[in-house]
């Protein structure tokens, strides 16, 4: 019952301490917004990006297709024989069944492009995912071989394009953790600020509840209440602006650039993705709160 007595209490107190100062509650929640903005539209490129070269089948270094009367028993041999390889980390069979449900994923919710066609008439196949590190000239070299089996129809190569486009989702990612790192960064000295203000203003009732036995977590928990609502609520207010954007925008994207996503459409964060960052935005904010009051409850 003590323990409810206490949460209670933070939570009003918090909440009482932020109608304080409105303006400055504001404030502080509008650039945590800003900065959270930022850090989301780079995630969200990354995403897409990622799932643009998924469709696109571009993360596969190879693709073997193998004619229609091969045997499943032989098929099975070769793919152990080429997975046994150093040089190569796994070998994937694709059915035709999986490659019409790859297909019209890829194509998207209009189905009228996919009337008449049959699985039938797409080949089986196998994925090669090379090992790291693997010297230039093995792909084409393995092609070669394959390409001499009498149950291969036909053996596509990633070229050295695909390099670049990796070496962007890589440029991408290293973009994205580092601007992840700002933005915490920056919220954290912001809430970190705005709770210093409302500890000076209120260092007396802190002094007080010191002295009649409160402890630091007790005396803490209003204004680290206080935070984790700021950050909350700067991420939720970023992801909103994002989704008002991003919902603006993507017709003119898909329509200006239709061969690009001819794969699939442009997708917004996941439910799941969206809870991620409102509680990555509170956990910032309970960091600054929790940096900010420190000094003046262990006293």
């Amino acid at each position: 019952m003590a323990s409810l007595h206490a949460l209670g209490y933070v939570i009003v107190r918090g909440l009482r301490g932020m109608t304080q100062a409105p303006l400055v509650q504001m404030l502080a929640v509008g650039t945590m917004a800003v900065c959270m903005l930022l850090l989301g539209a780079v995630v969200l490129v990354w995403i897409n990006a990622q799932d643009m070269v998924r469709a696109w089948g571009i993360d596969v270094p190879m693709t073997v297709y193998l004619v229609d009367d091969a045997d499943d028993a032989a098929i099975d041999q070769l793919a152990a024989r080429i997975e046994a390889l150093p040089e190569v980390d796994t070998v994937e069979g694709v059915t035709p069944n999986m490659a019409m449900e790859r297909l019209a994923d890829g194509l998207g919710s209009d189905e009228t492009l996919l009337e008449g066609v049959d699985a039938s008439i797409l080949p089986a196949s196998m994925e090669i995912e090379l090992a790291p590190n693997v010297p230039d000239g093995f792909a084409s070299a393995l092609a070669e071989r394959l390409e001499e089996n009498e149950m291969v129809d036909e053996v596509a190569v990633a070229g050295s394009w695909v390099g670049k486009v990796h070496a962007m989702l890589e440029t991408l990612q290293m973009i994205a953790v580092g601007a992840g790192l700002l933005v915490s960064l920056a919220c954290m000295t912001i809430v970190w600020s705005t709770i210093r203000l409302g500890v000076y203003a209120r260092r007396a009732e802190i002094q007080i509840l010191r002295l009649v036995g409160g402890t630091s977590r007790f005396v803490r928990g209003p204004f680290v209440f206080e935070g984790m609502i700021q950050g909350a609520l700067g991420a939720g207010v970023a992801l909103g602006l994002l989704y008002l954007g991003f919902d603006a925008i993507r017709p003119f994207l898909e329509r200006g650039l239709s061969l690009v996503f001819a794969a699939g459409s442009l997708q917004f964060f996941s439910p799941l993705a969206i809870g991620i960052g409102v509680a990555f935005g509170a956990a910032v904010g309970i960091a600054g709160s929790r940096a900010a009051v420190a000094r003046y409850v262990e006293v």
